[in-house]
């Protein structure tokens, strides 16, 4: 059983999102959850298996995967970038809310179609804290919604070329399983 999906079987986590079509042919609720994504991985639906890390796994172990996919991924970064990965990887070692307050902020300065967008974005509605506007009434993210930013974060990465998709994808899997198994691959101690 893996540590942080800590099911027996994969019906918990397909309760929260759906399936594609071939994923849906393949995966059944009754596989454990290693299992379903060694599938997902080997049969190249790489949507689904985003899809199934982000969704199987609490926030900050999510925000964990997503970091360390993107620092794997991504060539050198600018200031900015690199900021934003660190501050992600302090909000998973210790998770408090001027972090994720930050990390918010952060996100709204950026793009639809930048992935650090979403890592903020994934952060920032992981639950913990409010999401509306300083000064007004507090709004608590719906359910799942930090899963949603996640598989953006991570999908984001891909680029153009097949090269870079299947990259991406090892890299996500890899990650994913060192993560659901307690692992935590982040340069900061």
């Amino acid at each position: 059983m893996l540590r942080k999906l800590p099911f027996e079987t994969s019906e918990p986590i397909l309760e929260r999102f759906d399936l594609s079509e071939e994923g849906a042919l393949i995966v059944a609720p009754e596989m454990p959850p290693e299992t379903a994504i060694e599938v997902l991985f080997k049969a190249d639906l790489m949507v689904d298996m985003l899809k199934y890390f982000g969704h199987g796994m609490p926030p900050r172990e999510g925000a964990c995967w997503a970091v360390a996919t993107m620092r794997d991924s991504l060539g050198a970064l600018d200031t900015k970038d690199q900021d934003v990965l660190t501050l992600a990887e302090k909000w998973v070692k210790d998770p408090q809310e001027g972090l994720r307050i930050q990390l918010m902020d952060e996100g709204e300065t950026r793009d639809n179609e930048d992935p650090f967008r979403w890592l903020c974005c994934a952060i920032a509605w992981n639950g913990s804290g409010s999401i509306g506007p300083k000064g007004g009434p507090s709004v608590l993210p719906a359910t799942g919604l930090h899963a949603s930013a996640l598989i953006g974060a991570v999908s984001l990465l891909v680029g153009t070329s097949e090269d870079a998709l299947a990259e991406v994808h090892k890299s996500a899997y890899r990650y994913g399983l060192e993560v659901a198994q307690g692992g935590w691959p982040m340069r900061i101690d």
